[in-house]
């Protein structure tokens, strides 16, 4: 069964995806749903291009590093009604120390005026009391946000949706053979209001993490924009795809199906197979990554699953996830050029939540 992603995703998806969410990220307290409430209005959906908002990328970056950092619940940033939060203005600056951010020096974190400068050439919302800042601990990683989709609003307001992620520099630094070490956190959305005083051209009046489940139309329209939707219920699994891969290219087999583009630069496929052998997880793990050689293995005995993957000499990434069981193997693959792993290597964290096997999928 396809799905064009125009439908609301099937409620066993969204508890699975959630529940392995919930390794990384926890639900919101209630009271942050109210601080974006409200939004609605027409607006078209946009891919954003590398060189979009290119002046807005290093304050985003900041803003949801700052964010991720603060606290066990992402921090939630709104408009001119709501207070920053001190601890998120804190790591806000630290954050900003360690990478080399927005002009952040040691004299900025002990002078006051300075950080009320910076504050309010980046925020609409109001600022807590100030004062000299003692840098705190941060991670090594450097965490950032790669806009994917663009929505405007009536009122001109932008929001701006994408991925968080982690790595050792920013993503627009690095070459194609880095990308595969990128992990990427969760969704997020910035909501951007146009300002010729803010720094970068655009005021943050808004940001989000995903898994907060804050402007929830925003959120599902996106996933709708660049994923799709595989359903086989004879075989018993689902999974999401690259949206890239549209009907026309998909082929239904009697164990599963598969995609490839016209050209053949990238290709997704999704099967059931015997488990012959009677393999164990670990077993079957292990057998599959000697046959592609040197690859990056992850065994997750909670979902029965184990991901795999690796570079060829022929310049392509492979990503598999294997879920295995007593009686079948069920796998999914996305294969792509690796030189073009900023367009593809986000997905992979799709495909490995949202890969749905009834088997090991009770509750």
């Amino acid at each position: 069964m396809m799905d064009d992603g125009g439908n609301d995703p099937p409620e066993k998806w969204e508890e699975t995806f959630m529940k392995k969410r919930a390794f990384r990220t926890v639900l919101a307290f209630a009271f942050t749903l109210c601080l974006l409430a409200g939004i609605t209005g027409a607006y078209a959906m946009e891919d954003v291009s590398g060189a979009d908002y290119l002046a807005m990328r290093p304050v985003m970056d900041l803003v949801a590093s700052a964010a991720i950092s603060a606290s066990d619940f992402p921090t939630v940033v709104s408009d001119e009604m709501s207070t920053l939060d001190q601890n998120f203005v804190t790591f806000f600056f630290s954050n900003g120390l360690k990478a080399s951010l927005l002009g952040i020096t040691d004299a900025t974190l002990s002078d006051v005026a300075l950080q009320e400068q910076l504050l309010k050439s980046v925020f609409s919302a109001k600022l807590p009391a100030l004062d000299a800042i003692t840098p705190v601990e941060t991670s090594d990683d450097y965490t950032g946000f790669l806009p994917v989709k663009r929505e405007t609003a009536d009122n001109g307001d932008v929001y701006l949706i994408g991925e968080v992620y982690r790595g050792s520099m920013p993503i627009g630094q690095m070459s194609a053979v880095e990308y595969p070490t990128l992990a990427w956190e969760d969704r997020a959305i910035y909501t951007l209001s146009a300002d010729d005083t803010a720094l970068g051209g655009y005021r943050v009046d808004g940001f989000s993490v995903g898994s907060e489940l804050l402007m929830e139309m925003q959120l599902q329209d996106y996933t709708n924009a660049i994923l799709m939707e595989y359903i086989n219920t004879k075989l018993g699994f689902s999974i999401l795809y690259p949206s890239l891969f549209t009907d026309q290219y998909v082929i239904e087999s009697a164990d599963g199906a598969s995609a490839a583009l016209p050209d053949g630069s990238a290709s997704f496929l999704i099967k059931r197979m015997d488990n012959a052998s009677n393999a164990t997880l670990d077993e079957y793990a292990w057998e599959m990554a000697a046959v592609a050689g040197d690859a990056r293995v992850n065994i997750n005995e909670m979902f029965s699953q184990v991901t795999i993957a690796y570079e060829t000499e022929a310049g392509n990434s492979v990503f598999t996830v294997y879920v295995v069981t007593d009686d079948y193997i069920y796998m999914a693959q996305l294969a792509y050029p690796t030189n073009q792993s900023v367009i593809y290597s986000m997905y992979t964290e799709y495909l490995e939540n949202s890969f749905v096997v009834n088997e090991v999928s009770v509750g």
